[in-house]
């Protein structure tokens, strides 16, 4: 239904849009951003409201928004905080909204991103339509056979909790003037969060897990893409706040950190000193959205990190533990869900020898558990194409195989 806000970029590419929020609260709006929510699934905010609870009465939970935005007495619920393990060993604060508050950030996501995608950089890969990962990881790739070898490799500390408020309210309201929408993303960001029973102010930040934050992050480091595609010999791949800048040369390497770095200060950002580092490719590597790069007697080579590879076998020793009370073609069910999530994720890379270990290994695995469940097999290897016709075991070399077609 947003169709119209293509056109309308295209045809007046100068003007602001000064009357969306009858757009975002429309019911077919509303229903589909729900529908979106639904299938995202998610646990309930700090009303304890759930998806299911939600949906008995989404009807009514639909007029009760659109009413109360009309009135001007929607007010954005404070997010509960949650925290997850991150592959360091550290904490990742989570930020949940209410289902409530999630609908209704997806609807303006729904009418608001169109906008910003006009305007978008090709360098940014993360959270946008018809972008992914392995683009990013192309692209990296082809910048490395142009040359592009020595590797700035950013961190921004803290990013979403140090964004902005006043900056990128400034940067949404480029391409926005209705100030009923505008009132709703300032809403959010300064919503406050409940940490153990206490609400806590946030003036600055966005949280991670609300539903428009990523193109928030986007639209704020939007800022940064403009200015660094500008720099003369120089190359950047952002996915979301993760990003690599490319030189051909250490000492331009150098320069630009030093520019880099002045550019976050005027974003109010800062750099993670120990995480942002200057790399020549040419007998280092470097690590980008799971995947480590290096070249080797003048050959790029790009494959799975050392952690994602031991998260993988790390899944699969727990769904093939042995002494679980399932059948094996459930427990081969479920691990392949496993296998394939990660085999296609890191099929791009130089995987065959890799992915041919780890199907001998997973093939290991998966009789074990067979043998414990059925004695029969106790004294006699399972052949391979047993595992791969009677129990559809999925194997990771056929994956690449399909990639290739």
């Amino acid at each position: 239904m947003f169709e119209y806000l293509k056109k309308f970029r295209e045809n007046f590419p100068n003007r602001k849009l000064y009357q969306l929020i009858d757009k975002i609260y429309d019911i077919d709006n509303l229903e589909d951003a729900w529908n979106k929510v639904k299938a995202n699934r998610g646990c309930a905010g700090i009303d304890k409201q759930s998806i299911t609870d939600f949906q008995s009465q989404s009807d009514l939970h639909f007029k009760e928004l659109q009413r109360a935005i009309k009135r001007r007495t929607y007010r954005a619920t404070p997010v509960l905080r949650k925290y997850i393990p991150k592959n360091d060993g550290k904490l990742r604060p989570l930020g949940i909204p209410t289902v409530k508050d999630r609908v209704l950030q997806q609807a303006t996501k729904n009418g608001i991103e169109q906008i910003f995608e006009m305007k978008f950089m090709d360098c940014s890969y993360g959270f946008r339509p018809d972008k992914n990962a392995h683009q990013a990881i192309d692209q990296i790739r082809s910048y490395l056979q142009q040359g592009f070898t020595w590797i700035i490799d950013a961190d921004i500390k803290s990013f979403f909790d140090s964004v902005d408020h006043s900056l990128l309210m400034s940067f949404v309201a480029e391409e926005i003037s209705d100030g009923k929408v505008l009132g709703l993303i300032e809403g959010w960001l300064k919503a406050g969060v409940m940490t153990e029973g206490n609400i806590e102010e946030t003036n600055k930040g966005t949280p991670q897990g609300g539903v428009i934050s990523p193109l928030l992050a986007n639209v704020y480091l939007h800022e940064m893409d403009k200015t660094i595609t500008n720099w003369v010999n120089v190359r950047l791949v952002r996915y979301a706040d993760d990003f690599v800048i490319m030189c051909k040369t250490g000492w331009m390497a150098k320069k630009t950190m030093e520019r880099l770095k002045k550019l976050l200060g005027e974003l109010r950002l800062q750099f993670n000193e120990t995480k942002t580092q200057i790399v020549n490719l040419e007998g280092e590597e470097f690590e980008f959205l799971g995947f480590k790069f290096r070249i080797r007697r003048g050959k790029i080579r790009i494959t799975p990190r050392g952690k994602s590879i031991e998260k993988f076998k790390d899944s699969v020793r727990q769904l093939t533990r042995k002494h679980q009370p399932i059948k094996p073609e459930q427990m081969v069910g479920r691990l392949n869900w496993t296998v394939r999530g990660w085999g296609n994720y890191f099929k791009i890379g130089d995987v065959k020898t890799l992915y041919k270990e780890l199907d001998i290994w997973l093939r290991m695995r998966v009789r074990c558990f067979i043998e414990k469940k059925k004695s029969g097999y106790s004294r006699q290897r399972i052949p391979n194409y047993v595992l791969f016709s009677e129990y559809k075991l999925v194997s990771l070399v056929t994956l690449i195989d399909s990639h290739s077609l």
